[in-house]
């Protein structure tokens, strides 16, 4: 499966990621910060909703890092620290997995009813405004995986209070996030009170109430979860191609998110026992595999565009790579190339994080903790930890 070359310089590039990781303390930019500036701020322009999307992007889209002479500070979003944790578990480093979730415990929100986790910046989207903190669905859900990871894994479906936390996180969900309902479908939210349906985001939250369903046997979170999937499946185009969203500028089809919705859609049925749309899956497995990646395992962003190539792509692909495995026969072959691409070419060699993007023109090396080093970190439990249960 791998070569001895290649063994090591996967475990030398992991070695090089954890050294980073603990010389910043698990702590950073984000892709979205801008908005943190404390310079910004102090300005009347922080009160135009078109200047805090242009500020952002202007954030994202540069090469040179801005953050210091804006005044944004570091720190590591809660779905950042929920990567981590499902890395540490994989890692086996848990005792700092359990520091992690004992912090995320703390900063969840629970003001709307169960528990919920949001960004630790404010956010402008063109849909809409997020102030930090506010609870979204993909932060919850994250972090909610993070409490079941500890729960399967480490303590073997033993503590009780790790399914728990999981379940607030669904309570949560259910009694604020649903956008649309009628007696065969419904469609989760992105955040509370903004009708804006994206179909990771659905499906992500399907996924989750199936996990806790297996465990707890609540009905409702079943029957919720099977309309949720079968609405974003009405979705998928007639080439088995998946819309990020519904809106006229959410029409792409892009790499990250579909992986996102592969996986979903997987565990989901994993979790439930019904498996009523695998050859679904399939043929949008199979749609992914051959649209998303160059032979040599580089990233296509969208399914009819190269650029820009993203370390989310590669990091997200190895995770669908091996969660879907036994769907296609290439798929642990490509996840290795998919990885050993992103050491070979996204990796600062010296300092050990990953670059954010490749565009036409440039790189952008700002090394941005969730977005690049918590998914490459997990990335790498990931893959490793399938390696080592299949020796």
């Amino acid at each position: 499966m791998l070569t001895e070359i290649e063994r090591n310089k996967i475990n030398n590039s992991l070695k090089l990621l954890l050294n980073f990781l603990e010389k910043v303390n698990y702590k950073g930019w984000d892709v979205y910060d801008g908005l943190n500036s404390k310079l910004f701020k102090m300005t009347p322009f922080y009160n135009s909703s078109i200047l805090r999307l242009i500020w952002i992007q202007i954030f994202k889209r540069s090469p040179v890092n801005f953050r210091k002479i804006a005044l944004v500070p570091k720190g590591c979003s809660p779905k950042g620290k929920a990567l981590f944790v499902s890395s540490f578990i994989r890692l086996n480093f848990l005792e700092k997995a359990k520091s992690f979730l004992e912090e995320l415990e703390e900063i969840g929100c629970r003001k709307y009813g169960g528990i919920s986790w949001g960004y630790d910046f404010d956010w402008e989207s063109r849909a809409f405004f997020v102030p930090a903190g506010e609870p979204n669905i993909v932060s919850t859900v994250f972090v909610a995986n993070a409490f079941l990871d500890y729960f399967e894994i480490v303590t073997n479906k033993k503590d009780k209070k790790f399914l728990e936390i999981a379940y607030k996180a669904c309570e949560f969900i259910l009694n604020n996030l649903i956008v649309y309902e009628d007696k065969n479908v419904l469609c989760f939210g992105y955040i509370r009170g903004k009708d804006v349906r994206v179909h990771n985001a659905n499906m992500l939250a399907a996924a989750l109430l199936g996990k806790v369903y297996k465990y707890t046997n609540e009905r409702v979170f079943f029957e919720k979860s099977f309309k949720s999937i079968k609405y974003s499946l009405n979705f998928l185009r007639k080439d088995y191609s998946w819309p990020y969203g519904e809106r006229a500028h959410h029409q792409f089809v892009d790499n990250f998110h579909t992986g996102f919705n592969l996986v979903a859609l997987y565990d989901w049925m994993i979790y439930t026992g019904h498996f009523l749309w695998k050859e679904e899956l399939k043929k949008a497995y199979n749609y992914f595999l051959t649209k998303f990646w160059l032979n040599n395992g580089c990233p296509k962003y969208y399914n009819n565009s190269l650029y820009p190539i993203d370390i989310h792509c590669s990091a997200q692909g190895v995770v669908t790579c091996i969660k879907l495995r036994e769907l296609n026969n290439d798929s642990i072959n490509l996840a290795k190339k998919i990885l050993l691409w992103a050491i070979d070419n996204m990796q600062d060699k010296k300092a050990g994080y990953f670059y954010y993007q490749k565009t036409r023109m440039f790189t952008i090396k700002i090394p941005y903790i969730r977005w690049s080093q918590a998914w490459m970190l997990y990335a790498f439990a990931i893959f490793l930890d399938f390696l080592n249960k299949n020796k």
